[in-house]
C-alpha cells in the first residue's frame, strides 16, 4: 500500500512551483517547458526528472502527489527518483543536487493553520 500525504496539497502545489523554479534556473530550461504535458527535449525531461525528485526527497512528498501535481503518472516519478539516485555518484549533478537541496531545506516548514 502506498503511503498517504499528510500535507496539504496546496503546500505542495507551492513547494513544487519553487522547485519547478530553482532547477529551471540551475540547468537552464524554461519553468513552463517542465511543466508541460509533453515529454520534450531530453533537458527538459531531465529537469523535471530533477524536479520531482527533489519534490520526493527534499519535501517528503509521496510519489502519488507528486504524480498528481506534474500530471504524470506514479510509475513516471518512481522512475524519476531511480535514475536521478542513480547518477548522484556524479559529481557534477551532485554537486547541483547538493546546492538545490540546502536551497529548498532553508525553507521554513509551513503546514495549513
Amino acid at each position: 500500500m502506498r503511503p498517504k500525504n499528510s500535507t496539504p496539497y496546496f503546500i505542495d502545489a507551492a513547494r513544487a512551483r519553487l522547485i519547478i523554479a530553482a532547477v529551471a534556473i540551475e540547468f537552464g530550461v524554461p519553468e513552463a517547458e517542465i511543466i508541460a504535458p509533453l515529454k520534450g527535449p531530453s533537458a527538459v525531461s531531465y529537469a523535471r526528472q530533477v524536479s520531482m525528485y527533489l519534490m520526493c526527497c527534499t519535501f517528503n512528498a509521496t510519489k502519488s502527489r507528486v504524480a498528481e501535481i506534474f500530471g504524470r503518472h506514479f510509475s513516471t516519478v518512481s522512475h524519476a527518483c531511480t535514475v536521478i539516485e542513480d547518477q548522484r555518484d556524479d559529481p557534477v549533478l551532485d554537486g547541483k543536487l547538493l546546492i538545490l537541496e540546502n536551497f529548498l531545506n532553508q525553507m521554513p516548514d509551513v503546514q495549513a493553520s
